[in-house]
């Protein structure tokens, strides 16, 4: 039996043999359809039939396979010998081409072809050991074009060939069968160059995985069992079906000319015009200012004042005093900068936003989580109108120079001297110029974000002090100054003199550290015991100082633990800057003796994570029998200034707490948490709140000791409906501090929703570990076959032994928030509240996106 050349692509010859017919259910066959498959848009579709086995092989082979009684592994060896022995002529012309094939070259090296397809040059040389094809070339082998399309077309061919392939990439091409070892050997290798697990957790999912293909009680199987374990489970089969590459990746368009730096150059102008020109475009929108119209009134208004007093200062010192025009420019750079400096101060009234944040109608009408914004962007205006008022009197003077006015003063003596009486108080008004200037210059610079954010948050907040020589020196420039900021500065004055007052109290402010866990990813918890009079909201933050690390320097940061925990709280510092690797270090290499004159215990989660996280639960047991009189113990340390025992704890002191945009969250129907790596800590006391008010309801009975939950209570009390979680972290490893709290609400949740069946599910968590790319390639099969058959064994993610499934790669933002509109448990888009906390660029994207879908966004800032 045989094919025409016209006809098909190749020439199959079978032994015309005149069997039985074999009944058909002693073949089965597996489709590729029958695995998950996706769509691989519509250039793939155009070269379908080029890469794609040719269909009259694969007829030709199985009507040969129908008239006798074959074992699986005989079917795919037929069908990948057709792939391997079509001839090349056979194959379309425009796939041979050597012009179609990337970068117009007739070899590929091995690391070129495995950075095109996005996999490890290891699994691309494995395939190919498999295939028996034999790269060419000494230090750095290649495959010539003809090798190129055949590994194009065996893995994009059928299911029961890409299994075989993935069978003898195990075993080898010289075995029939798969033992322990092998099997061992393979994942090994993988997982090893990869680094996605330690050894621990390494050797207990190579256990799972020869459980899972019967390498435990056997020695070893072969092809048509390894098959069969697969195709019983459609998981697995849908891992194996990753086993292939896009068809395209070595087709290329047309050779595009070199791009010069000046028209590449004026083409990214271009398309930022374009960009800049849509953003306006949609702020335009109706949608955009009804959800943002608070702020648009705020502006409004900021704008019209500084307008009148632009007006005012033209009509009375230009038309009725008739001055100078240099000299009324400095005027209305000067009543802009009283204007604006009382302005920024008023922004930074900490204790005053916390009271008006409770208060629900002013937080509607005034954007008060944008106020950090707000004085940056008044202090670049600040900067302007400073060169503006110190230019138009440097103007003046030169014109007064010239001049035939007595006494005659010369232009330095004007700058630099008290001489020309110029002033308020002293004639000063030049020289508190030049301080304002300087002092104002200094602050700028260095609170800019590649300082504050780039490791130097020391130098910014040591300059941002300066603040105090600026007000004064700007009081006592000249004689109007204090009118604009009499208000601002006396609340200003009255929340500092509270604030020292409080922090070096006991009850509220002056505590000492309990204990401190080593995080993996350079990350510290400290557990910080509570003042008495301490009183915070979960997404709180507050500023610390460690006199052991750094006298005077207060560091802010969110309390990680929930308000209902009386007794301590809880703050992760995140080892980036100088002072937080400080503080990193001071206890990472604290030793035995150190810790108990100190007071303290050490936990190594880097070391050994399961216990750092049993033992001060077993170390808060053991102390639980004597709290009280502990806990008055302590309050006399504190309180008592000879306390011997006080001056050897690691001391802490307190400013705050201070609030954020995160204390709306229990205002909410439904809302979206969004934090990037360590941004995730304002949650995570949300988070522990919620799980206390879960735990206050929840009631034992005595009689059977069953665990019941009054939903109704808890429903009454909360408006929250419905939480979705969102971390997005670079690996595994960042998970680890926080898992313990999501195990423990997965577990609370089970128990709340067996208790209360006809109730919906409360939270859902997505965790997105990026490290990896989510490429559906041969790269990824190994590890997804791997989490696949984890996941079914132990019941739990392999990453975060969680019961939800971390996802591999970055979110799809779209399809993400599509489900929370739709679906089960759907909520409406006005009430999905989406709050973010990581970096700025993240946060971008999330707020467009949240833009798209009109859901509520508000910005933590990190």
């Amino acid at each position: 039996m045989s094919a025409s050349p016209s006809t098909s692509h190749a020439v199959l010859v079978m032994p015309d043999l005149q069997l039985e017919p074999t009944p058909s259910s002693e073949i089965t066959t597996i489709s590729p359809h029958n695995a998950k498959t996706k769509s691989m848009g519509r250039k793939k579709c155009l070269f379908k039939s080029i890469v794609r086995v040719p269909s009259s092989i694969i007829d030709n082979s199985v009507d040969y396979v129908r008239q006798r009684s074959m074992t699986r592994r005989q079917i795919a060896e037929i069908q990948l010998e057709a792939i391997l022995n079509e001839p090349s002529m056979a194959v379309p012309l425009y796939f041979r081409s050597s012009r179609s094939i990337h970068r117009d070259a007739k070899i590929l090296t091995i690391e070129e072809i495995s950075k095109q397809v996005n996999a490890q040059s290891y699994m691309i040389e494995k395939l190919l050991h498999t295939l028996k094809i034999s790269p060419q070339g000494g230090n750095a082998p290649a495959l010539t074009n003809n090798d190129v399309q055949k590994l194009n077309r065996v893995l994009n061919s059928t299911i029961d060939v890409r299994v075989l392939l993935f069978f003898k990439m195990i075993c080898g091409n010289d075995n029939d069968d798969v033992n322990a070892e092998q099997l061992t050997q393979f994942f090994e290798e993988y997982f090893n160059r990869t680094s996605i697990f330690n050894q621990d957790k390494l050797q207990e999912v190579l256990r799972i995985v020869r459980q899972q293909f019967h390498l435990v009680e056997k020695s070893h199987i072969d092809f048509d069992e390894f098959y069969q374990i697969v195709s019983q489970d459609p998981k697995l089969l849908e891992s194996l079906s990753r086993m292939n590459i896009d068809p395209n990746w070595f087709i290329s368009g047309p050779v595009q000319p070199p791009v010069s730096k000046f028209t590449q150059r004026c083409s990214d102008i271009f398309c930022n015009l374009k960009k800049s020109g849509e953003e306006s475009q949609r702020k335009l929108s109706k949608d955009y200012i009804r959800d943002n119209l608070s702020r648009i009134i705020i502006w409004i208004l900021y704008i019209l004042a500084n307008i009148s007093l632009v007006i005012w200062v033209c009509i009375y010192r230009a038309y009725q005093q008739q001055l100078h025009v240099s000299l009324v420019l400095a005027r209305i750079g000067g009543i802009l900068l009283d204007f604006n400096s009382a302005l920024m101060v008023t922004l930074m009234l900490k204790r005053t936003i916390l009271i008006l944040r409770s208060i629900e109608f002013i937080r509607k009408i005034i954007p008060l989580d944008d106020h950090i914004d707000f004085h940056k962007i008044i202090g670049r205006f600040i900067a302007l109108l400073i060169i503006l008022h110190a230019s138009g009197h440097m103007a003046h003077f030169a014109l007064l120079v010239h001049s035939n006015l007595e006494p005659h003063y010369t232009w330095a003596e004007y700058m630099f001297t008290t001489r020309p009486g110029i002033g308020w108080v002293g004639s000063f008004a030049s020289i508190s110029g030049i301080i304002i200037f300087m002092t104002f210059i200094i602050m700028f610079i260095f609170s800019l974000q590649w300082i504050r954010r780039g490791g130097h948050f020391e130098i910014f907040y040591w300059t941002h002090r300066l603040y105090w020589v600026y007000y004064v020196f700007l009081i006592i420039h000249a004689p109007n100054c204090w009118r604009f900021h009499i208000g601002p500065l006396t609340i200003f004055v009255c929340e500092k003199i509270y604030c020292i007052v409080t922090r070096y109290s006991s009850s509220s402010g002056r505590t000492y550290i309990k204990s401190a866990t080593i995080e993996q990813s350079n990350v510290i918890s400290l557990k910080i015991h509570r003042p008495k009079y301490l009183r915070f909201r979960p997404g709180d933050y507050i500023e610390i100082n460690l006199p052991k690390i750094a006298l005077y320097e207060f560091h802010p940061f969110t309390i990680s633990s929930a308000p209902e925990e009386t007794d301590f709280i809880t703050v992760h510092i995140h080892a980036t800057g100088n002072w937080t690797k400080r503080v990193y270090e001071h206890f990472r290499v604290m030793s035995e003796k150190d810790q108990n004159e100190n007071h303290i215990k050490i936990y190594r989660a880097d070391l050994n994570p399961t216990r750092a996280i049993v033992e001060p639960v077993q170390d808060s047991d053991n102390q639980s029998t004597d709290t009280t009189e502990n806990s008055t113990d302590d309050d006399d340390e504190i309180n008592n200034p000879s306390s011997s025992k006080r001056s050897q704890r690691e001391t802490v002191l307190i400013r705050g707490p201070y609030s954020s945009c995160a204390r709306y969250i229990f205002n909410c129907k439904h809302v979206v948490l969004i934090g990037g790596g360590i941004g995730i800590t304002p949650y995570a006391s949300i988070l522990s709140s919620l799980m206390a008010q879960f735990r206050a309801s929840r009631t034992i009975c005595k009689r059977c000791n069953c665990v019941n939950y009054n939903s109704k209570s808890l429903v009454e009390n909360r408006h929250l409906q419905k939480v979705d979680f969102i971390w997005v972290n670079r690996n595994q490893k960042n998970f680890e501090w926080f898992l313990n709290l999501l195990r423990q609400f997965e577990e609370e949740q089970k128990a709340y929703l067996d208790s209360n069946p006809e109730e919906k599910r409360f939270l859902d968590i997505h965790l997105f570990f990026t490290e990896i790319k989510n490429d559906e390639n041969i790269e990824n099969l190994p590890l997804d076959l791997v989490r696949n058959i984890y996941t079914q064994r132990v019941g739990q993610d392999i990453f975060t032994s969680l019961q939800t499934k971390t996802q591999i790669g970055r979110p799809n933002w779209n399809n993400l928030f599509r489900g929370l509109i739709s679906g089960e448990n759907a909520s409406i888009p006005s009430d999905v509240n989406v709050f973010f906390c990581g970096l700025s660029t993240m946060g971008d994207v999330v707020h467009e996106h949240c833009n798209t879908f009109k859901f509520n966004f508000f910005k933590e800032e990190f």
